[in-house]
């Protein structure tokens, strides 16, 4: 197996080798504390902490730069933090990408029952009705044949969505779900993910830094600066409050050109 294939199923289905517990909805699904990364001589997460319970959907917002790929590195294994402790109350982690990072060559039939067939022991007749689900929930159960260049992108988006979704895990993470797409097609895969929520009951936290999409999709928004939540409230919140972080999405302005001098 290719280093690309195998990276590509392990981010697809994740057993979590963090501090993992027994699922508990009365505890976080993910906690943070003060977690600090550095590449070379940057830090790039300056003890960051916070919490995200289940079933929730949370965007991690912040400028390019501000660290929030970090976190999902962080999540999925990718890279290991200096210091702190992240704890992980779920068992399985599903991954949504921002470039879909489907194979070209493979059906989306395939491209979706990779990550069952190579790492579990199950039926062909067993995998195929969990991929027929997996495209069901996104309304694509006709594309199974095609191949990933017969698609738009939005129709990738959500094939790359289905791919997560097939292992049945309790957290998926979305990296920049509307980037590249046009602002109906970025609608249309914002109440998918909404859906399937309130569907199958997913944590879902999505990183992005579209004002649109933290509109339309967020139970509670963290905004990441300089490595460290600088804010964090409700959608309500977020579209009302008078400090500089949420301010800078909706005047879609940088948060230093909000900020009082020092």
């Amino acid at each position: 197996m290719s280093l690309f294939l195998s990276l590509t199923i392990f981010l697809v289905l994740i057993s979590l080798g963090f501090n993992m517990n027994n699922f508990d909805k009365k505890e976080p699904i993910v906690s943070f504390r003060d977690v600090c990364v550095s590449f070379n001589s940057t830090q790039i997460l300056k003890d960051l902490s916070f919490d995200i319970y289940s079933g929730e959907i949370v965007t991690i917002a912040g400028p390019s730069g501000s660290g929030k790929s970090t976190i999902l590195r962080l999540l999925g294994k990718l890279i290991y933090m200096d210091s702190g402790e992240i704890n992980i109350n779920a068992q399985k982690l599903g991954m949504s990408f921002q470039r879909s990072a489907l194979f070209n060559s493979m059906t989306i039939w395939k491209n979706v029952a990779l990550a069952l067939e190579e790492t579990t022991n199950l039926s062909k007749k067993k995998i195929n009705k969990k991929v027929q689900a997996a495209l069901e929930l996104v309304s694509l159960a006709h594309t199974e044949k095609m191949y990933p260049d017969e698609l738009s992108g939005g129709m990738q988006k959500r094939i790359s969505i289905a791919r997560a979704l097939v292992v049945s895990p309790e957290i998926i993470l979305y990296d920049e779900p509307s980037t590249g797409l046009d602002p109906g097609t970025a609608s249309k895969l914002e109440d998918d993910m909404i859906r399937l929520r309130d569907k199958t009951g997913v944590t879902s936290i999505v990183v992005t830094h579209d004002f649109d999409t933290i509109k339309k999709v967020s139970d509670r928004v963290l905004i990441l600066y300089d490595g460290k939540i600088r804010w964090e409230g409700t959608k309500n919140e977020f579209l009302t409050d008078e400090s500089p972080y949420p301010r800078s999405f909706r005047e879609r302005t940088s948060i230093e050109d909000l900020l009082p001098p020092t």
